[in-house]
């Protein structure tokens, strides 16, 4: 089927079928009458991947069908179910004068069961950037203490201890990570001294999308009696994640990205084993267990909700509820067989052609939904610009390390026709930039 018809066909039948395909009224109905969506994303879960319909699933998104958008992981457009469960919580709440606090309880409970966590190991935050803040606010690190980041960090989840650095006079290590990931726990493990007080790393880098052993790299963090940070911005909704068995100390995400939740959220995990020993980097409501003004005294929740503090945005934050229960109701199993997918394929496409270079590694362990490519001896980021200029194809420029590259993101909404709509204009990019 061509864009053109693809498009038509959707059009004509968008207000019939497709919510049904998706068990989006049903949805509807679990949140109207308080029935439990988990229930509800568990009798979705049973389809088999080959059953999935994903033309049906790309016409939950608001984005124009023509639009070739493959930057997910820079920020994941939200589909109508979320958009609608934002506005609808904003409208309520203002007819009955309500911060709705309460509510989000409900959010809690289904981060938790995604992510295979204590619900009050988690806290709502407004992105990774503010998580990674609180975690390196809450070490408390003194001077000369020393604290060990890759090269391939985001400057969200680096600037916060480069701020630490500024503050206290830690001591930052830089570590480079060599491409097929597999000499990853090494290089950290190398990399610690009798100094190092934390390890920060990203799950999967944003840099050449490449998948770390968060796992393996915790176990050995803890061993050693250090603290693991992780960066899980481009995890958190493209493939599981099992936080009750990597078990780090922090892990912090967004909701804008591969979860397509709202803009403005995400959530930060701090270990049961850490809540007891760290206190709070802010404090107000919600902050105490125990608070009276007027004997001066205040004891503070051990909750990672601790950092919830004061007056919230409930709906946006019962929005991430619903991004939550849209990817389970699809199955993330299946999400991540689908960015596979997609992955696959593009890279299968370009093989042979020399001029390109593809830095995320192939193998399974290591990848996931994100590939990095440069073409040699051009300017990339220039290419990007070029790409999204003349055949409307929008990417992202890879300027972190010094790569000189190009970061395609491949989400449950993309189809192997803008797969080969990129190809073809990359071929064409690459002959007239030929030197």
């Amino acid at each position: 089927m061509t864009r053109s018809s693809r498009r038509d066909f959707i059009q004509k039948n968008i207000a019939g079928g497709v919510a049904l395909a998706l068990g989006l009224p049903l949805f509807a109905r679990a949140h109207s009458n308080n029935a439990s969506s988990i229930e509800y994303a568990n009798t979705l879960r049973h389809q088999t991947y080959k059953d999935i319909d994903w033309e049906l699933i790309r016409r939950q998104f608001l984005f124009p069908l023509d639009k070739n958008y493959l930057n997910t992981a820079s920020l994941g457009p939200s589909p109508k179910v979320v958009v609608d469960a934002v506005c609808e919580a904003m409208r309520n709440l203002e007819v009955t004068c309500s911060h709705g606090r309460h509510l989000i309880d409900k959010t809690h409970a289904q981060l938790a069961e995604f992510l295979h966590a204590q619900v009050d190991e988690l806290a709502i935050v407004r992105n990774a950037t503010e998580g990674m803040n609180i975690i390196a606010r809450s070490l408390r690190l003194q001077p000369g203490d020393e604290v060990i980041l890759t090269t391939h960090e985001h400057v969200g989840g680096a600037a916060p201890w480069m701020a630490v650095q500024k503050d206290t006079g830690i001591k930052l290590k830089l570590v480079d990570l060599e491409s097929s990931g597999t000499q990853t726990l090494r290089i950290l493990e190398n990399a610690i001294t009798k100094k190092t007080k934390a390890v920060v790393f990203s799950h999967l880098t944003c840099t050449t999308g490449m998948k770390l052993p968060a796992k393996e790299i915790a176990a050995m963090c803890a061993k050693k009696g250090i603290y693991s940070c992780v960066d899980g911005a481009q995890a958190f909704g493209m493939f599981p994640i099992n936080l009750s068995e990597m078990q780090p100390d922090f892990y912090t995400t967004s909701g804008h990205k591969w979860l397509f939740g709202p803009k403005g959220t995400g959530v930060l995990y701090i270990n049961k084993k850490r809540l007891a020993n760290l206190d709070p980097v802010f404090a107000g409501a919600y902050t105490d267990e125990n608070y009276n003004l007027n004997a001066l005294t205040m004891d503070y929740r051990r909750s990672a909700q601790r950092e919830e503090y004061g007056t919230r945005n409930t709906p946006i934050t019962l929005g991430l509820g619903t991004a939550v229960e849209f990817i389970k109701a699809i199955g993330i199993a299946h999400v991540a067989k689908r960015g596979r997918e997609l992955s696959t394929y593009f890279r299968k496409k370009m093989a042979g052609i020399s001029a390109i270079e593809l830095l995320t590694p192939e193998e399974e362990a290591y990848s996931a939904a994100i590939i990095t490519f440069k073409v040699k001896g051009i300017d990339n980021l220039a290419l990007n610009q070029q790409l999204s200029r003349e055949y409307k194809i929008r990417l992202r420029g890879i300027y972190e390390n010094n790569l000189n590259a190009i970061r395609i993101s491949f989400a449950i909404f993309n189809t192997f026709e803008e797969i080969d709509e990129l190809i073809a204009g990359l071929k064409t990019v690459v002959k007239k930039n030929k030197p």
